[in-house]
């Protein structure tokens, strides 16, 4: 038997949201932008890597997907099931220290192929509560810390608000909006970026952070788009970011006078996105980006909808459905 998972791209901190919120993307155009694992049973622990981005990531037991698949053998043993083995195999389809989510969604898309794979043939998997706690494991092996942004759109879908106690949760979207992820090929690990960063912040600063992320949330659900967009307004993170983004202060620039709605960071960058209010506008958006930005290996710019487990594009079904999906 093959079980199978897939993890999408995301975009974390959503720019007001550092460390709590994080969006999944999809790719307009049906590429593959994100990770997949299959699983298969074997008679040792092997690991396989293909894909894109295969030469950036180790191909030994430091790799996150083997890592997961010893946490799930440890689970295994302590519930009494005896000692699995399995031969994992990862397409990795995201740049790493891309700002993409690239450590989330290896993690995801194992985790997910593992206990596909365990519930099929073991009747067993772990609860939701276990499985937040060996994803959090997991990427703070990768980055440092263990901040959910992106492992959580990434396994649930959509647009995630990741709170301080119990399960994170779907939050609706603005369904029109069109995002751009431009990626240049340009490396910044998430540690680096996180150490260009104050370890404090003066009263007022977390003031208007606060009062902008309250007032994202409220737009979202009020479907308030003017409102949401007039506070995706970053003073934690994106100050110290940008002068170490390759050309990001004048590629924001030349979006926002293109007609985007926003320009901000992806996670901790290099990687950067626009909202658009409609396909039409995304495809210019990206059209003008690709006359004057310099891509290196593995750089790309998409045109992406919102990321739902459920395939759905309408956000009025992921609306419906954001709670009863905040299990993973």
């Amino acid at each position: 038997m093959i079980s199978h998972g897939f993890a999408p791209a995301s975009i974390g901190n959503f720019s007001v949201g550092f460390d709590v919120l994080g969006l999944a993307l999809a790719a307009v155009d049906g590429s593959l932008l994100g990770d997949r694992v299959e699983v298969t049973a074997s008679t040792q622990m092997q690991l396989l890597v293909s894909g894109d981005y295969a030469h950036a990531v180790p191909h030994d037991d430091s790799n996150l997907v083997f890592q997961a698949g010893l946490l799930l053998q440890q689970w295994l043993r302590q519930h009494g099931a005896g000692k699995h083995h399995w031969q994992l195999q990862l397409h990795k389809g995201l740049p790493v220290a891309s700002g993409t989510g690239s450590s989330a969604a290896s993690a995801v898309a194992a985790l997910r192929a593992l206990t596909a794979w365990c519930q099929a043939q073991l009747q067993l998997e772990p609860t939701a509560s276990e499985q937040w706690q060996m994803l959090a494991e997991l990427e703070a092996q990768a980055s440092g810390s263990a901040h959910l942004d992106n492992l959580a759109p990434a396994m649930l879908g959509g647009l995630v608000l990741c709170p301080l106690q119990g399960l994170p949760q779907r939050l609706p979207l603005i369904d029109h909006w069109h995002y751009v992820l431009a990626y240049s090929g340009q490396h910044i690990a998430t540690r680096a970026a996180r150490a260009s960063m104050p370890t404090d912040y003066p009263r007022k600063v977390m003031i208007r952070q606060m009062q902008r992320l309250a007032v994202v949330v409220d737009g979202l659900y009020r479907q308030d788009a003017e409102s949401v967009l007039a506070h995706l307004h970053d003073e934690i993170a994106e100050p110290y970011r940008a002068g170490l983004i390759d050309g990001y202060p004048r590629h924001r620039e030349q979006l926002l006078a293109a007609g985007a709605r926003f320009v901000g960071i992806s996670g901790s960058g290099p990687s950067f996105f626009a909202i658009a209010d409609d396909h039409d506008q995304a495809q210019r958006l990206a059209a003008e980006l690709q006359q004057t930005m310099s891509l290196h290996r593995g750089g790309f710019i998409r045109v992406c909808r919102a990321y739902h487990r459920d395939g759905a594009a309408a956000q009025a079904a992921s609306h419906r459905k954001h709670n009863e999906e905040s299990q993973p």
